[in-house]
């Protein structure tokens, strides 16, 4: 049907003004940065074990739309950890200087790459129509991307933790479905066993033997207690023996062998500098897989000392990982040496508190509730590990000049700080659910059941100080 005037006036008024900037997108369009759009709502709505919290927020810069309304732009996949949610990245990812086009999709309290307490299935009922499909919403983000919008670029996946689990679940599976040429993945690798976990076809653990070739950047820490670099099991299984992790490089071997790597042994290169906001003197090594095919490429840091997470302003040789590394490894895939512009930041000298920051049992624990008692909080970790003490500078007295009045102490007669932090369990309290979910029960998967509630609304959290607390000396 031909546009009539007035209609016509109506499509450009959505179109342009920014006002409309977080309506559901119908056509490829560029958004102001920290504007994202929110992608075809009927994704959700359509996904199988999707909520309310479901979303998809599509990152586009002008630069990224041709006079088509098509884009060739490599396309980055932001998935976040356990726990977490999209809320940040449109501020962080720095797409816009990079000039990619950024997807931010909400997980349903993570993502479902392993047991949880959450789901209605056992983990090998591939069946199951009740819990999330990770596969399949993956999959139908890309097909809306590629066949609705447009977006024809080449497609990269970045997480961390639970949110670097899902990208090695879903290049494990790359296919026609999964276009995947590369994935960015911190804090976790590839797992061992089972072969397969959770609902649908698109659900294996361990890429597939002649399937596509999928490009790797993987950086950890040797000293991660949450998902140990030597592999073994992990507490983020819930104590279920059937999930093994692979060692780190037994994991990058496993990657080489399927992209046809001619040695599965690495090239190693000693002396990396590790630097962050609190030590610029760390050590890494780097560990890159030779004779690869053209245009697939295999590296591995290992970050000597770190454990599940690498501090505030994280570089490696000078290079920030989240995410100036990210797109440096990207845009070698791309065959384009340009260097990234990396997003504004505070100057070193500068000193505020991370307003997204939150203690890893409670989204009301801000830096704003830290600062009212840093003595014990400020030790606290949010669920992608970093402390307390780093990202609420303010709150817990890290600056150089200013920021809240320092915590005096007294010789009164209350407890010290250090007394206040040898926490106790209450004996008496249990989950709503079942008399047996007591404190010690608890204290097995901490990260899920610190959350939940006895039949009196009183939450784990704040019983079971023992096993929940953040600044216990246990």
């Amino acid at each position: 049907m031909k546009l009539q005037t007035p209609q016509l006036y109506l499509l450009l008024t959505i179109l342009l003004n920014p006002w409309y900037a977080n309506v559901s997108v119908q056509a490829l369009t560029s958004n102001a940065k920290e504007s994202p759009q929110i992608l075809n709502t009927d994704i959700c709505s359509t996904a199988q074990g999707r909520t309310s919290t479901c979303e998809v927020e599509l990152d586009v810069p002008a630069s990224c739309v041709k006079t088509d309304a098509t884009s060739d732009c490599p396309i980055v996949f932001f998935f976040h950890g356990a726990g977490g949610t999209n809320d940040w990245f449109a501020k962080t990812s720095g797409v816009h200087e990079a000039n990619m086009i950024g997807v931010y999709p909400q997980g349903e309290n993570g993502w479902n790459t392993g047991p949880k307490d959450s789901n209605v299935c056992q983990w090998d009922d591939f069946s199951c129509t009740e819990d999330p499909d990770e596969g399949a919403f993956i999959a139908a983000i890309i097909k809306e991307l590629r066949e609705e919008l447009g977006a024809n670029g080449n497609i990269y996946l970045n997480g961390n933790s639970n949110g670097a689990a899902l990208s090695m679940r879903i290049a494990s599976n790359a296919g026609a479905d999964l276009p995947i040429r590369g994935i960015i993945t911190k804090v976790t690798q590839l797992l061992a066993s089972p072969p397969r976990s959770g609902p649908g076809v698109l659900n294996y653990n361990q890429p597939e033997s002649g399937g596509p070739k999928i490009s790797v950047l993987n950086i950890m820490g040797t000293e991660d207690k949450v998902i140990p670099y030597e592999g073994g099991s992990s507490s983020v299984f819930g104590q279920d023996a059937n999930f093994q992790l692979m060692a780190a490089l037994e994991s990058m071997a496993m990657w080489a062998l399927h992209n046809d790597c001619s040695e599965d042994v690495p090239e190693i290169t000693t002396g990396v500098v590790y630097s962050n906001t609190v030590d610029a003197n760390g050590e890494a090594t780097f560990y890159s897989y030779q004779g690869c095919p053209e245009g697939v490429i295999v590296e591995h840091y290992a970050l000597h000392g770190a454990g599940h997470t690498f501090g505030q302003k994280a570089a490696l040789d000078g290079v920030e990982i989240d995410y100036a590394m990210a797109f440096e490894f990207i845009n070698r895939l791309e065959g384009a040496d340009l260097p990234v512009t990396p997003s504004p930041v505070a100057s070193p000298g500068a000193c505020e508190d991370d307003p997204t920051w939150h203690g890893k049992f409670n989204a009301e624990h801000t830096c704003d509730y830290v600062a009212e008692s840093p003595s014990s909080r400020c030790s606290w970790e949010n669920t992608d590990g970093d402390k307390a003490s780093e990202a609420c500078k303010v709150a817990c007295d890290e600056c150089d000049t200013g920021g809240r009045d320092p915590v005096v102490t007294t010789s009164s007669p209350t407890a010290s700080p250090i007394e206040n932090l040898y926490c106790e369990d209450d004996p008496s309290w249990s989950g709503k659910m079942n008399a047996a979910h007591d404190c010690d029960f608890v204290a097995l998967d901490p990260l899920v059941r610190c959350n939940w509630e006895s039949s009196d609304g009183l939450k784990a959290m704040d019983a079971c100080e023992k096993a929940c607390g953040e600044d216990c000396l246990l």
